[in-house]
């Protein structure tokens, strides 16, 4: 309970900002139902950042729904996540005009559920990838004592060094008995867990079965349902099961499919129970395919068998440098040209109908027509062929 002192001890210390004067507003980069994001330029580091200003009376409302629980701000919660997964907030405050802002890292990129659109050639190389970033962050969550309650593409960012991002908790809570209780009932429709459609109990569990929902629709371009927008529609959830995601790529790897099913069970208890048992499967058959795009594409075998280990030419005998440069000491001795005599000896000696190429007679002979051994070239034990 300790990490919950600072916020609850006392109100939080909000400075007022007047972010026009704060901040260059060089363009709008989103847009959600609680806020507004541009691309800034904060004048007092001078950093390329997003600037996230919350809806007033939605924030407020969003807010009421947990009266007497003191819910933290998103400000207050997003400053403390260090993670690599989760977008950097670097300060959060309130605008001359009473609205909640945050300041963040600005991310070069797409937003997940563009790709998962796309399903372009990003898409198909590193789902598996992204998805296993995604769920470290969740993982990260967990382990600091929040539930995210609102796991969905369009939360979720990749920038262009392939790194994904979360970047959205307006609807974060604690994993504390009060938070959890019955009847509160947030978050993106299509992507609730069961029980929280049903107005019981919560856990972080939800996460879990919102993360299955999401690697799901990362693979697959659509949802283990039919698309809902409606509460109503989606009690499907709760009265038919999901479509096998083996139906719909009948070449996915078998403990994949198991494990994506397995987070998306009805009951919490049929479900993974943690996050961190959902990613063995997933970095298992990750590592499995890394091994073998490495065993199909080894080094070249003539390249191996040139060099040692070490990636280094081997060195010549003593035995061996001598006898090459004794065949180059004979090559350079060798007369500048052939007599005629010579030529006729050579022509005497080849099959009948075999044809010469021997140059015009008074044209200059080089020195010798046999070239030196080559040595083979080491190759880059790094390089991939």
């Amino acid at each position: 309970m300790n990490f919950l002192k600072r916020f609850f001890s006392k109100e939080s210390r909000l400075p007022r900002v007047n972010i026009k004067q704060r901040f260059e507003l060089i363009g709008r980069v989103g847009q959600g139902s609680m806020s507004k994001v541009w691309r800034a330029r904060d004048l007092n580091s001078g950093r390329t950042v997003a600037l996230k200003v919350l809806h007033k009376q939605k924030t407020e409302e969003l807010e009421a729904r947990f009266v007497g629980l003191n819910k933290p701000k998103e400000g207050d919660i997003a400053v403390q996540f260090q993670h690599p997964h989760i977008v950097k907030t670097f300060e959060h405050g309130l605008t001359s005009d009473g609205e909640q802002f945050l300041v963040m890292e600005f991310i070069e990129g797409y937003s997940l559920s563009f790709l998962v659109e796309a399903q372009n050639e990003d898409m198909r190389t590193n789902c598996l990838k992204y998805m296993i970033q995604l769920g470290e962050a969740i993982q990260y969550f967990h382990k600091e004592n929040w539930i995210h309650r609102d796991i969905c593409p369009r939360n979720i960012m990749v920038n262009n060094e392939q790194q994904l991002k979360l970047i959205d908790f307006g609807l974060v809570v604690p994993n504390t008995p009060p938070f959890l209780q019955p009847g509160n009932r947030t978050g993106t429709a299509a992507y609730m867990a069961p029980e929280l459609i049903k107005r019981q109990k919560t856990s972080q569990q939800i996460d879990i079965f919102s993360y299955a929902v999401t690697c799901y629709e990362m693979l697959t371009k659509r949802l283990p349902w039919k698309s809902a927008e409606t509460m109503e529609a989606v009690l499907q959830h709760i009265n038919s099961p999901p479509k096998p995601i083996q139906e719909l790529l009948p070449g996915i790897n078998p403990q994949l499919a198991d494990a994506i099913m397995k987070g998306l069970e009805l009951y919490p208890q049929d479900r993974w129970q943690t996050i961190d048992q959902m990613l063995v499967p997933f970095k298992e058959v990750y590592q499995s395919q890394k091994t073998a795009v490495a065993q199909q594409n080894p080094a070249s075998s003539e390249s191996s068998s040139a060099r040692p280990a070490s990636g280094k030419p081997e060195k010549q005998s003593s035995r061996e440098k001598s006898d090459s440069n004794s065949k180059r000491a004979r090559s350079s001795q060798k007369p500048a040209g052939k007599t005629n005599e010579q030529r006729l000896r050579r022509r005497k000696r080849k099959p009948p109908g075999e044809a010469t190429a021997e140059p015009p007679e008074n044209q200059e002979q080089p020195a010798s027509r046999k070239k030196a051994p080559s040595q083979p070239k080491p190759g880059n034990p790094d390089e991939s062929h």
